[in-house]
C-alpha cells in the first residue's frame, strides 16, 4: 500500500476540490483618513455575488496588529448583506483619542471578513471554501496638521542614496507610504516591496544591482491614488524631487 507524505494527500485532496476563492464582499476604497474633526467615517461595503448573501465581519486593530476599541469601533461588528446589495460600516471614534498624540498621526487598521453561507450536504464534499479578508490603513489625523487642499507633504520627503540602495527621511507628521520604485519609470525594481514611513521617521530600502543617479518613486496620496515622482541623486548630496506629470492616478494599497 502506498504511504502518502501530508503534501501528497492535500495535493490528492485540492485535486478533487473546487476552491472558491474570490472575494465577494468588498470596500469601497483602499484608506481610511480620519480627521479629528470628524464624528464617524462610513464605508460602502458591497457583495459582489449575484446569488449567495454573505455575513460581514468587522474590527479594528492598532499599528501592532491588536484587536481594540477603546479609540474606534467598527459598527455594526458583524452584519448579513444579501446577493447583489450594498451596506454601510461606519468607524465610531470613542474618547480614547483624546489620548493620541497632537503633532502626528496615528496608525490604526480597519480589518473587514466574509462568511460564506454553509454549503449543502452534496457540495459541500466537492467544494472548499475559503473566507477572505480586506485589511485596510487607518490614518487618525489631529487638528493641530490639517492638510490644506494641494498640500502635497510626500514632496517633502529627504531621499539619500547609499551603498545599498535609498534612505528616505519623513520630516512630517503624516504617514508616508512608497510603493512603487523603478530605474526608468517604467518597470518596477526587482525584489521591492511597499515601505511605509512613520512621521519623523527614518527608512531604507534596497535597489538591488542598481546603483543609478535616476529613480522613479512612487507614493499613496490620501486617496489610494498612486503619484510618482521623478528622484535624481547626485553623490551624498539629498536627491531632488520632482512631481512626474501627466500620470494615471492608479488605485493602489
Amino acid at each position: 500500500m502506498m504511504k502518502l507524505t501530508p503534501f501528497k494527500a492535500l495535493s490528492l485532496i485540492l485535486l478533487g476540490t473546487a476552491l472558491n476563492a474570490h472575494a465577494a464582499i468588498n470596500l469601497d476604497r483602499t484608506r481610511i483618513v480620519f480627521p479629528e474633526g470628524d464624528k464617524a467615517s462610513s464605508l460602502k461595503v458591497d457583495n459582489q455575488s449575484k446569488t449567495l448573501p454573505y455575513l460581514a465581519l468587522s474590527w479594528i486593530e492598532d499599528e501592532n496588529g491588536r484587536k481594540e476599541d477603546s479609540h474606534f469601533m467598527a459598527l455594526p461588528p458583524i452584519q448579513r448583506i444579501e446577493a447583489g446589495a450594498s451596506s454601510q460600516v461606519r468607524i465610531v471614534k470613542q474618547a480614547a483619542v483624546g489620548q493620541l498624540p497632537k503633532d502626528r498621526e496615528s496608525l490604526f487598521y480597519f480589518n473587514l471578513r466574509e462568511v460564506p453561507p454553509k454549503s449543502g450536504a452534496s457540495e459541500a464534499r466537492s467544494v472548499m471554501q475559503v473566507a477572505m479578508q480586506s485589511r485596510i490603513k487607518l490614518f487618525w489625523r489631529p487638528k493641530a496638521i490639517t492638510k490644506k487642499p494641494g498640500d502635497q507633504s510626500e514632496m517633502r520627503m529627504e531621499i539619500t542614496a547609499t551603498a545599498t540602495g535609498l534612505s528616505v527621511h519623513n520630516p512630517t507628521p503624516y504617514y508616508i507610504t512608497l510603493a512603487w520604485l523603478s530605474k526608468n519609470a517604467k518597470t518596477q525594481l526587482p525584489g521591492f516591496d511597499s515601505l511605509m514611513i512613520a512621521p519623523f521617521a527614518t527608512a531604507s530600502t534596497s535597489t538591488g544591482d542598481y546603483h543609478g543617479s535616476y529613480y522613479s518613486v512612487g507614493y499613496i496620496d490620501d486617496y489610494g491614488a498612486l503619484k510618482k515622482v521623478d528622484v535624481t541623486c547626485a553623490g551624498k548630496a539629498p536627491c531632488q524631487l520632482s512631481e512626474r506629470k501627466g500620470q494615471n492616478n492608479a488605485q493602489a494599497r
